[in-house]
């Protein structure tokens, strides 16, 4: 078992520290082009001592957890989350503009300096931007409106209005202040239902626990309830239970691989996520369920869309995918899931997919906002 674990450990180390050596001597040739190859003689050292500080600050952090003060951890936390970003744009940056910097030396009488010093300044100018601009999707939210129908008689509501939010990943970087904002927000909508899509914890309990969000929680005021399911980020830090009993605590339906009949008239459906080890089949799940009423299903990850279809799931919402996240990861997603995001009908079943709230990692969103779902369904 260690071998099996070692060998993958190894090797990724060995890439990640050999991807940013590459991107550490690049860097560095940019600095000594700008001083005409003559930089002064502290500055090597404190460039790789920073460099490498920040590359591994990240690690650092979640190694030393337990060993660092509250205050010393956030700092390297959001320095390495940030640097993750960093690293991510700046590679693919990098290799563009080495190919790029090879053509002009063959096509043009460009010195070696001059074509380094542009192509250098134009990358670092575009991660500064790109992150940025990613940092302002990451906190201007959103809002996404659909309107579906669903063919089954609901004697009690003609229309529901559900509001569905996913992937808080309430953690150091989105903090309870983030929170009582999706929280006003969505209290300022009027809710039938809020429906909570998995990933509501980044992995680690304690922020949600330091920061009181429990309290915050409990100012959602949907007039037929709150309902949530896990996520694969619920389980991995190992305070699933934990996280159930803070819900509970805050009015919050935490349904694993359970059903709740909403004032006789529709039931939802949650299930517990991939990750964890005993999840139920959906058709389990159904078996004690009145078929003729509608079905609402909440699965973290939008997965095999056909199941639910052929057992004739109303409307199922999730999350997970982020819609990639980073630019160009939305290429990637599109790939892996039949709907990373937005609304698809399979035939009389109807599939909503959010983006998400908040971040994984890097606190950032290029190319997507952090969205919230309105749903406005009909009975007929």
């Amino acid at each position: 078992m260690r071998k099996k674990v070692i060998l993958p450990l190894t090797i990724f180390t060995v890439i990640f520290i050999g991807i940013n050596l590459f991107l550490g001597i690049q860097g560095w040739k940019y600095i000594d082009s700008i001083f005409s190859y003559n930089p002064p003689s502290f500055l090597k050292p404190i460039y790789w001592v920073a460099f490498w500080f920040f590359t591994f600050s990240y690690i650092l952090s979640r190694v030393f957890k337990n060993a660092l003060s509250r205050n010393a951890f956030r700092f390297l936390h959001k320095i390495g989350a940030y640097w993750i970003a960093v690293f991510y744009y700046a590679l693919l940056l990098v290799l563009a503009a080495d190919i790029v910097a090879s053509i002009l030396k063959r096509v043009t009488n460009f010195s070696e300096r001059g074509i380094t010093i542009t192509l250098g300044t134009f990358v670092v100018l575009l991660i500064v931007i790109v992150i940025s601009k990613s940092r302002w999707n990451a906190l201007n939210t959103k809002i996404s409106h659909y309107d579906i129908t669903i063919h089954k008689k609901n004697e009690k509501y003609e229309e529901l209005f559900i509001v569905l939010i996913s992937d808080l990943h309430l953690s150091t970087l989105v903090t309870n202040n983030r929170l009582d904002w999706l929280v006003n927000e969505v209290n300022g909508l009027s809710p039938d239902l809020v429906l909570i899509a998995g990933d509501i914890i980044d992995e680690d309990i304690t922020p949600f626990v330091e920061e009181k969000m429990t309290e915050t929680l409990k100012k959602l005021r949907p007039k037929l309830g709150t309902f949530a399911v896990p996520g694969n980020h619920d389980y991995y830090g190992g305070h699933l239970h934990h996280l159930a009993d803070h819900l509970k605590e805050a009015n919050v339906n935490f349904l694993l691989d359970e059903f709740q009949l909403v004032d006789e008239s529709f039931y939802i459906i949650g299930r517990k996520d991939l990750a964890s080890k005993h999840r139920l089949e959906v058709e389990q799940i159904l078996e004690e369920i009145d078929l003729t009423k509608p079905l609402i299903l909440l699965d973290h990850q939008p997965l095999k869309l056909e199941v639910p279809t052929n057992l004739g799931i109303d409307l199922q919402v999730s999350g997970h995918t982020h819609r990639g996240q980073f630019m160009p990861n939305h290429f990637i997603t599109r790939k892996i899931f039949e709907l990373d995001w937005g609304y698809l009908k399979k035939e009389n079943s109807h599939f909503i997919v959010s983006s998400g709230f908040g971040t994984w990692g890097p606190p950032i969103r290029s190319g997507n906002n952090s969205e919230i779902v309105t749903i406005n369904v009909k009975f007929d």
